[in-house]
């Protein structure tokens, strides 16, 4: 069975954030590139699930593109991959998701 995505209203904000920040900094196309590399990046989750643990029991997989982290939580009893943050890695660490 596969896993379900949830994106958490945090992780939807940082993705729209990024979006935007791309299409009025760089280009539509970028911004296009920026989409194209989190739905590869949630399609790898799906299949792999068990990426490396980052901090506490957030899951973190690495854009290929672009320096983001997509961190997760999975509930295996539901079969549920909950996306907590799409966190830019050129901040602050401090602000890594904590567990709520």
């Amino acid at each position: 069975m596969t896993y379900k995505i949830v994106i958490t209203p945090v992780a939807q904000k940082h993705i729209e954030e990024a979006i935007i920040y791309y299409k009025d900094k760089v280009s539509n196309k970028v911004a296009t590139m920026f989409i194209e590399d989190y739905k590869k990046t949630f399609a790898d989750i799906q299949k792999v699930l068990y990426f490396k643990f980052f901090f506490e029991n957030f899951r973190g997989k690495p854009m290929k593109k672009f320096p983001f982290i997509v961190f997760y939580t999975l509930d295996e009893s539901r079969k549920i991959i909950m996306i907590k943050a799409v966190f830019n890695t050129n901040q602050d660490t401090n602000k890594y998701p904590v567990n709520k």
